[in-house]
């Protein structure tokens, strides 16, 4: 099993320390203003990101913080306040352990302006179990278990390499610690969970689309001791 910091990056010191946190929220408001006003996001990201010369890496995190006020109403509209006890979740496989193997790898977090976290790992199209990939299972598991959720459902998208070997790890760490789950294998999983409620993701994609969601990842992070989060 690989010993890796899921999601780190040596520059992100320096491209989100407080010097550059300064600039970047400017950005965002900047790029807000722009959503706000029918541009897409990526011509918006350009926009900004050229006029301030900002790096790749700031770019895709202001991508994944800034949401226009309309999709932000949307948002809040499918957001659930609680889960209901005995309910079935649908889980956003990657996007949900990756989230958490970042955070436990003490790797950098972004707090979106929707109130979800993402991270940065761009994993595009590959993933390898490293060592926190069965405790982020697991604190994801024990979670759903607190809220006395009667099944999760995990939706991952097989194309991506060690799908198979995630689903196992997934499959043994739900039978340990008790508690029923159902795993689909399915070529896009944000395709199939935007059919469904009680989904958990931060995909912006997905909680767009879907019936509702919940937001489990700020209850995830706020449980973990002094986690790198960045937020504008």
């Amino acid at each position: 099993m690989k010993s890796v910091r899921r999601g780190y990056h040596e520059e992100d010191y320096r491209l989100f320390g407080e010097e550059a946190r300064a600039v970047l929220s400017v950005c965002a408001d900047d790029i807000t203003y722009l959503l706000n006003r029918g541009y897409p996001y990526k011509s918006a990201i350009t926009f900004v990101g050229n006029h301030y010369l900002l790096a790749e890496r700031q770019r895709n995190a202001l991508m994944r913080i800034c949401v226009s006020d309309e999709m932000l109403k949307v948002r809040k509209q499918k957001q659930l306040s609680e889960l209901q006890k005995d309910c079935t979740v649908h889980i956003d496989a990657f996007n949900a352990v990756v989230l958490m193997e970042t955070a436990l790898s003490g790797s950098m977090l972004l707090a979106g302006r929707d109130g979800c976290y993402r991270d940065l790992s761009g994993l595009a199209g590959t993933y390898a179990i490293i060592e926190n990939t069965d405790p982020a299972i697991e604190h994801i598991i024990r979670k759903l278990q607190e809220h006395a959720v009667k099944e999760a459902v995990w939706w991952i998208d097989a194309p991506v390499s060690n799908s198979g070997r995630l689903k196992q790890h997934i499959a043994d760490t739900a039978e340990r610690l008790c508690f029923p789950i159902d795993i689909q294998m399915v070529r896009n999983a944000d395709t199939e969970l935007m059919n469904h409620e009680y989904v958990i993701s931060g995909d912006s994609i997905v909680i767009n689309e879907c019936i509702s969601w919940y937001n489990l990842y700020a209850q995830l992070i706020a449980d973990l001791h002094d986690p790198w989060v960045f937020s504008i």
